[in-house]
């Protein structure tokens, strides 16, 4: 009996990840072929974050279409991670453009132009301080690539919040945007920081004091400053740097 022929079209399916062993045998030293996978990995995960804001999908909901957590589409975002053939192919039937996500090149590589940076619910007070539930992720904001790169800046470690109150009215408006580096949790004396204090976050200027001691201040004069210790005080944490804003008039 003559059996049918294999349908190989739908068999096949194309190898859609960046494998590891392509940095064998380069020359490079371990060290740097991590560099290198973990470069590529974090392109890949711009253009991926960029192509689900595009669809408006949420990383929870765009991870489970795909066949994965919430936690595993984050890391594939940041870097951290490399997906896999079978998510790519998921992620094809919702409209991605993998082609693009994986190589840098197709219909949307003009958009490498832009970076999109992930925008989340929460509000930093610029008044006595605003309570945060979920931190849920937003349609993010588009930020120019050459500028990033200008201010030595890393779109994985970006994030966009909104601000509240009034206690840096002068720079910061109640309903603005700032764009914090999380890479930045050192503090430095003159640089505006989101901090955690407790539930709440707080957009203050940092003044470094002997013996450790911050000092937290405000744009606004009506605002006194005070002094934290973060090697005492457990509650206080800085999130990260601001390095830029918008402003609503």
């Amino acid at each position: 009996k003559k059996l049918p022929k294999r349908d190989t079209q739908k068999a096949v399916q194309p190898v859609l990840w960046v494998p590891y062993s392509r940095f064998i045998h380069s020359g490079l030293t371990v060290n740097e072929q991590q560099e290198n996978l973990t470069s590529t990995n974090a392109g890949i995960g711009e253009r991926l974050r960029a192509e689900r804001h595009r669809l408006g999908l949420a990383q929870a909901d765009f991870g489970a279409k795909c066949g994965v957590s919430k936690t595993s589409q984050f890391n594939y975002e940041s870097g951290e991670r490399s997906p896999d053939g079978e998510y790519f192919y998921k992620a094809s039937e919702l409209g991605v453009d993998t082609h693009y996500v994986i190589t840098g090149k197709g219909a949307k590589a003009t958009s490498d132009e832009f970076v999109v940076i992930p925008r989340h619910n929460v509000a930093a007070s610029a008044g006595p301080g605003a309570l945060n539930g979920h931190e849920a992720e937003l349609h993010g904001l588009c930020f120019r690539r050459s500028w990033l790169n200008k201010k030595g800046l890393q779109a994985s470690g970006l994030r966009v919040i909104d601000v509240t109150g009034d206690s840096m009215t002068g720079k910061l408006s109640d309903g603005d945007q700032v764009l914090i580096d999380m890479a930045q949790t050192t503090p430095k004396s003159g640089f505006a920081y989101v901090l955690r204090q407790g539930d709440e976050l707080l957009v203050k200027y940092a003044q470094l004091l002997p013996n450790g001691v911050l000092r937290l201040s405000s744009e606004n004069q009506t605002y006194k400053p005070y002094d934290v210790d973060l090697s005492k005080e457990s509650d206080v944490s800085i999130l990260g740097r601001v390095v830029a804003s918008t402003h609503e008039w």
